[in-house]
């Protein structure tokens, strides 16, 4: 098991940020989010999302629940994608992506 301390003063995707909820919407209210030119696939749903729905909810359910990190990259693996984007204020997930693509069984 992988850890490593990060700067912050709640516990990302536990009942500790439900504190954050009201102030997190409150900071995103005037943020309207675009259509993406590339594929966007959540790890809070586990697929692909239309990126118009990125809204402060989806922001905060992003932040209160456990992300769906490796079985997205492993349905992104088997459908043919190797490259992969993470879009943290702190990459601490790319060491994860690594071993899951590392442990993903070759389909040819």
């Amino acid at each position: 098991i992988r850890a490593r301390r990060i700067d912050v003063d709640y516990a990302s995707h536990t009942h500790h940020v439900e504190q954050l909820r009201d102030h997190l919407a409150q900071q995103l209210a005037g943020i309207t989010p675009k259509p993406a030119d590339i594929p966007f696939h959540s790890t809070v749903s586990g697929n692909r999302l239309d990126t118009t729905r990125l809204d402060a909810d989806y922001w905060y359910t992003n932040l209160r629940q456990p992300v769906l990190l490796e079985p997205t990259i492993r349905d992104l693996a088997t459908h043919g994608h190797h490259a992969y984007i993470e879009i943290s204020p702190h990459p601490v997930l790319t060491p994860a992506i690594e071993e899951t693509l590392d442990t993903q069984t070759p389909t040819h």
